[in-house]
């Protein structure tokens, strides 16, 4: 009986520590590669082109670095993109785009460049 119990309780610490191929860590950030990195950088464009049609700022993608996401009260992605601004200069920023499209601006994007003060804008869904 001793044995089933110990038996019992290391089956049930595996399994709660187990996690399901590439979900990474639950309820954690998972690193986005392939198409759902595709399907990510519409996200980060679709932003941008919200923002750039409104008070700003106005930027391009240059190119993805890395890119996450996280599922929170809604979804967090993180991005380290390359930003071509107005000038057509060109600077490695880390963004962040907190979605909760069922409020009312409910999208929320942080943008951290070198040299330069955090911004944090809003626009709807």
């Amino acid at each position: 009986m001793f044995f089933a119990k110990i038996l019992l309780l290391c089956t049930v610490c595996a399994l709660a520590s187990a996690t399901p191929q590439g979900f990474g860590v639950l309820g954690g950030p998972k690193q986005l590669e392939g198409q759902e990195l595709v399907e990510s950088q519409k996200t980060l464009q679709a932003s941008l082109d919200k923002l750039a049609a409104g008070e700003g700022p106005y930027y391009r993608i240059s190119r993805i670095l890395s890119a996450s996401t996280q599922v929170v009260a809604g979804t967090n992605d993180s991005y380290s993109v390359e930003l071509i601004d107005r000038t057509g200069a060109t600077k490695v920023c880390d963004v962040d785009i907190w979605s909760r499209g069922w409020l009312p601006n409910g999208i929320r994007v942080t943008f951290r460049c070198p040299n330069e003060p955090e911004l944090i804008k809003k626009h709807n869904a």
